[in-house]
């Protein structure tokens, strides 16, 4: 019987995990961006653990732009005459220097080459340039080459650095004097980090000229070349396999003493006042170079860009205090690699996967250990590479992460508990918006309603309460459109949107959206206007949701609009609606366009200080319109205004035969009309009956209750469904307003109660629910209407009327 993997010892899966993680990144180790990094770790921790160096044997002597433009006129232009350097080597070597080295090839014959021959001696080390390819060489090259070599190559060492040619100085310039090689070898990302200190060439050794100029003056010592060390006489260095150093680049780089070359040559041509110069020079090791900018050589550095005369001489005083790291050595990182993969399943033991904290403790853990190594590997100059067992750490926990998670997944999937868990979340997404929405508009009645009574009240003075009360209405009706957005885009984005058509005239819609957006111009000089064009009188559509389309577009074009006209034009062809709203506004730039239907989204902070909003009526409309088998698209030019095109799917339909008053319908419900009172026409004074409202709210109650009586009806009043059922079987009133959402007894369970006991008064139901679900259940229990929260006299007097109107018809019909 086969094991499967998940069913391993937590040892083996660990180790598992480890050798997954070390192949990984052995095949990132050869991308370029390792690299970067690791040379930037490398880098680091060199700064981190640079020590100081105290630059006591070795003095720059720079041909500077500064020296180059004092000399001019004496010397005339860089490079010189030979018979310069004779000049100033002769005067250095009487001023006591150990060593003269030059970081200047001089490999073409030149005016004073005689007298620069003549007062070289082996104190003097001479710049021979390291070259990638190969020259057929005569027998002299070889034979000087052989004479400045430091002994055969091939019975000495077998991993000196390796170079196809060099360019050697001008023989008559190394009868006495040394030669050294001058060759940085940076990494591929151009930074010089170490530096080869012996060299193979046609079989021969040649030491760099750092080397060289440390070794200047003295008698030629026996050379070794190990495959981890350099021995030059009594002095050893380490070195990688091929004879490189690591350069300990120290921290005080710029203490390195560098004096101009035209302070020497005054000094050398006895200018008065130069004479403390020499006395600064003597004993020391004195390398000339340039750093002008024309014909300098600079090298990158883990210290930033320096010059090369700069760097030969700190390799000079680094070799000389064995101030070098030792290469990096792949068992010692081998042992860091596998130490971190230890930590990395030490952390991992089940114990330790109780919380995700605890999971990401180890990172921390693993830079702390890989830290304390470092420190512990820099304190005795040890370099290594870093990034390889980071990496391969926080893969293995990444992995073991990982693995664990789909043990979880695989578990579920056997549980079947992913199914469940959606089914939950989407009850519990539904309920929740269920239950928001009724705690946000019931409040949210009593505040607009209560505010409304206060216009009424004497002790304020009439002008005063009017205004007040305009001022608190207008506040709450902005607050309730933005709750009804941010409903509608969550019902949206949880997919329980949904369109219900009817044969509709949209004609009645647009008339209906320019009435309710007309107050909103505060006396602009925009004009409203609307344009049918061949459009049929009844099309299947939901005309709730066109004029909520309608009402957003038009709201923005005031918004923005601050002159001229605001136009609705309607089409149809097809059984496809068009609806354009254009204005004269100061339109849109590309880049707002873009991301205009974005959620939340408005042109700018400008826009949303000055207008406010959430940003979601563009977003909602477009929902909307997709979900009606259309689109919006958006058409401006700053300084042109804005056209927004809205499209429908909306075929042609015939109009529903509404049930004329003291009509049953087949369940025996009277049914209400379905039309509502028209603007403008006139408002009955006063209504005659009696109305049970049955509302737990004791605020809404005594609203309603205050709406009614002003009405001229006669209230009676309970706080759930069981009274309701009770009050309304025993007294008999002439309507009722049902709460749907009572304790006890819900406003649905009593209305179907009501209806199974015979009770065939109207009933009609209150609901904070907008949805269209909430709608069809309440018509299902046997309610005659619904009224949407918040409620407002004219909503309760309308269909009021409708309701008592239609009892009355039924009881003149039951009486005949």
């Amino acid at each position: 019987m086969k094991l499967r993997v998940d069913q391993w010892p937590y040892w083996a899966l660990a180790a598992l995990f480890a050798l997954l993680a070390c192949l990984i990144t052995a095949g990132f180790a050869s991308s370029d961006i390792f690299r970067r990094f690791e040379y930037d770790l490398s880098d680091s921790h060199r700064r981190l653990f640079a020590r100081e160096v105290k630059f006591d044997n070795v003095v720059v002597i720079d041909v500077d732009e500064d020296s180059i433009t004092k000399l001019q006129s004496k010397l005339g232009a860089w490079p010189y005459d030979r018979e310069i350097y004779a000049l100033i080597t002769q005067w250095l070597m009487q001023a006591g220097v150990r060593g003269v080295g030059f970081d200047i090839v001089f490999a073409e014959p030149r005016k004073g080459d005689r007298e620069f021959a003549a007062v070289l001696d082996e104190r003097a080390v001479l710049a021979a340039a390291a070259l990638d390819y190969t020259f057929e060489r005569d027998a002299s090259y070889r034979a000087q080459l052989e004479k400045n070599s430091w002994g055969d190559a091939s019975a000495s060492a077998s991993s000196a650095y390796r170079l196809s040619d060099v360019t050697m100085p001008l023989a008559q310039l190394t009868t006495r004097a040394n030669v050294g090689v001058i060759s940085s070898r940076p990494d591929r990302d151009g930074t010089v980090r170490r530096v080869p200190i012996v060299y193979s060439v046609y079989g021969k050794l040649m030491p760099s000229i750092g080397l060289a100029l440390w070794h200047a003056g003295s008698a030629m010592p026996p050379v070794i070349v190990g495959e981890r060390s350099v021995t030059v006489g009594e002095r050893s260095w380490p070195v990688s396999r091929e004879a490189e150093v690591e350069l300990r680049y120290p921290k005080n780089l710029d203490s390195l003493r560098v004096v101009p070359f035209y302070q020497v040559a005054f000094a050398a041509s006895g200018v008065a006042g130069m004479e403390p110069l020499a006395e600064g020079l003597r004993g020391k090791r004195v390398i000339i170079g340039s750093s002008s900018a024309a014909l300098g050589d600079f090298v990158q550095t883990p210290l930033g860009r320096e010059p090369g005369v700069k760097i030969q001489a700190m390799t000079t005083e680094l070799l000389a205090a064995g101030q070098v790291m030792k290469p990096r050595w792949l068992p010692l990182e081998f042992l860091l690699t596998l130490c971190v993969l230890v930590l990395v399943a030490l952390a991992g033991q089940p114990r330790w996967q109780r919380t995700m904290l605890r999971q990401w403790v180890v990172f921390p853990l693993v830079i702390v250990f890989v830290g304390l190594f470092v420190a512990i590997a820099g304190a005795y100059s040890q370099a290594m590479g870093l990034l390889f067992a980071i990496c391969a750490g926080i893969l293995a926990h990444l992995i073991g992460m990982l693995f664990r998670q789909l043990q979880l997944f695989r578990q579920n999937q056997l549980l079947e508990m992913e199914t469940q868990a959606a089914r939950e979340a989407d009850r519990l997404k539904s309920q929740f918006l269920s239950h928001i929405t009724h705690e946000l508009r019931t409040p949210l009645t009593a505040i607009m309603g209560f505010n409304n009574i206060n216009l009424h009240q004497d002790d304020l003075g009439r002008d005063q309460r009017v205004k007040n009360g305009e001022i608190v209405d207008r506040n709450c009706q902005n607050m309730l459109a933005l709750v009804n957005n941010l409903l509608d885009q969550a019902k949206i984005e949880a997919g329980q949107m949904a369109i219900q058509r009817h044969p509709e005239r949209v004609k009645t819609v647009v008339s209906d959206a320019l009435a309710t957006v007309e107050p909103l111009l505060h006396g602009k000089p925009v004009a409203l206007c609307a344009d049918e064009q061949g459009v049929p009188e009844w099309l299947s559509m939901d005309a709730f949701r066109l004029r909520q389309i309608a009402l957003n577009l038009l709201s923005n074009a005031i918004k923005f609009t601050e002159k001229g006209e605001i136009t609705i034009v309607t089409t149809w062809a097809d059984d496809v609606l068009q609806l354009y709203v254009k204005d004269t506004g100061p339109g849109m730039p590309e880049t707002v366009l873009q991301r205009l239907f974005g959620a939340f989204q408005q042109a700018d902070a400008k826009v949303a200080s000055t207008h406010g909003g959430t940003g979601l009526g563009l977003t909602i409309s477009r929902n909307l319109a997709r979900l009606m088998g259309g689109d919006i698209e958006v058409r401006s030019r700053v300084g042109e205004g804005t056209v927004f095109k809205v499209t429908l799917e909306a075929p042609l339909a015939e109009p529903e035969i509404a049930l004329a008053p003291g009509t049953a319908s087949a369940a025996g419900d009277v049914a209400v009309p379905a039309t509502t009172k028209a603007p403008g026409q006139a408002t009955p004074a006063a209504l005659q009956g009696t109305v049970l409202v049955a509302e737990d709210m004791p605020d809404i109650r005594a609203l309603v209750t205050m709406h009614l009586k002003r009405l001229g009806l006669s209230v009676l009043e309970c706080e759930n469904g069981e009274q309701a059922i009770e009050m309304a079987l025993s007294q008999r009133p002439d309507a009722v307003l049902m709460d749907m959402d009572m304790p006890l007894i819900g406003g649905a369970e009593a209305t179907r109660t009501l209806r199974m006991c015979g009770y065939s008064a109207p009933i009609l139901a209150l609901t904070a629910h907008k949805g269209d679900e909430e709608r069809r259940l309440a018509l299902a229990a046997g309610c005659n209407a619904v009224l949407d929260k918040p409620l407002t006299r004219g909503s309760l007097q309308v269909a009021l009327a409708s309701a008592l109107a239609t009892r009355l018809t039924v009881e003149e019909m039951q009486h005949a």
